[in-house]
């Protein structure tokens, strides 16, 4: 029968899960980038927060250095001695040290919290595509568990009737042969 429906009526269309995965890809591949992202954000170690590290570094020095020029400046108009001055200025770079201990520490917290959060945004994209699978892997089992059924409903079917044909045809032969036989000894 499916010979002559696919004929009459042409062949049924099937989910291609490759071709559904294939348009997939590259959303599937952002996500691993932003998993990169997120886990490299986290780490206190990794290329992005060794440069934030340096940048926040080179703009602490820069801004330790024009105070401590204009501290210099200041000192040689006001008539203040080269040691006051050299004091002072150690003292604006221990500050400046202290103060850019905690902006890191502020940094690293910030970054891993953005990391982290990043991260929780991809494990739901990802569990929306695992769920995406596998929904399209129960609907290709389940579709493939319903042909079957209803070939062994249709055989079940013909079985049936042809038992029932046979069985009609059998014993329609045989009343023949019985009223045959009995009218042959009547004779």
């Amino acid at each position: 029968m499916g010979w002559f429906s696919d004929a009459l009526f042409g062949k049924k269309k099937r989910i291609d899960q490759n071709k559904v995965n294939d348009y997939m890809a590259p959303y599937t591949t952002m996500i691993g980038e932003q998993e990169d992202i997120s886990r490299s954000m986290m780490d206190p170690n990794s290329r992005y927060n060794l440069q934030q590290q340096q940048q926040l570094r080179n703009n602490q020095m820069d801004l330790v250095a024009g105070h401590n020029q204009g501290l210099m400046g200041m000192a040689a108009m006001s008539g203040m001695s080269p040691g006051q001055a050299a004091m002072q200025a150690r003292g604006n770079m221990n500050t400046s040290r202290a103060q850019m201990g905690g902006q890191f520490s502020s940094m690293a917290n910030n970054q891993y919290q953005q990391g982290l959060g990043l991260l929780q945004n991809v494990m739901s994209l990802k569990k929306g595509e695992g769920e995406r699978l596998s929904n399209a892997h129960i609907q290709e089992v389940n579709a493939h568990n319903a042909r079957r059924q209803a070939n062994m409903n249709m055989t079940a079917g013909l079985v049936g009737s042809a038992l029932g044909f046979g069985g009609s045809f059998f014993a329609g032969a045989g009343t023949k042969m019985m009223n045959n036989s009995e009218g042959g000894t009547s004779n």
